[in-house]
């Protein structure tokens, strides 16, 4: 098969305008293509990197027991970055939902305006993934305030 990576992430909202300001405004995605129905926002040189269509003003919220995607994730480039999107969020009023050290990763969980939950995480070089096929229950607690502090 030649499946090399995934593409794009596609979710759903009501309010196009709230995708704007979650999206291209805090989060600090570009738009590449715009209509009514729908938003296409990249980060760099790709054509996109996630698209947001429209749904209905009285669409239901995603909910935490439904069958469905659980999060999209995000990667910057190091764990500066990553403390550098935790200050920009909360100062931009997001509320960080979680922090976690997945071993591989150093991750923190977002909502957008309508409910999609999204992962941010930097790489962590020194674990070994490969070597380590445990990172799948790894979940321990990171303290992102208090490294924000340090």
């Amino acid at each position: 098969m030649g499946i090399q990576r995934v593409g794009h992430v596609v979710v759903k909202m009501r309010d196009l305008e709230e995708a704007k300001r979650f999206y291209g405004g805090i989060l600090g995605m570009t738009i590449s293509s715009e209509s009514p129905i729908a938003i296409f926002f990249r980060f760099g040189d790709y054509h996109h990197d996630i698209g947001v269509f429209k749904v209905d003003e009285n669409a239901e919220s995603p909910s935490e027991g439904s069958v469905g995607l659980l999060h999209f994730a995000l990667v910057v480039d190091s764990e500066a970055a990553l403390l550098e999107t935790y200050e920009h969020l909360k100062a931009q009023g997001v509320t960080i939902e979680a922090t976690f050290d997945h071993g591989m990763t150093h991750s923190l969980y977002v909502y957008d305006p309508d409910g999609n939950a999204i992962e941010i995480y930097c790489e962590v070089p020194e674990y070994d993934w490969r070597a380590n096929d445990d990172f799948v229950g790894h979940l321990l607690p990171l303290d992102l305030e208090a490294a924000v502090g340090a």
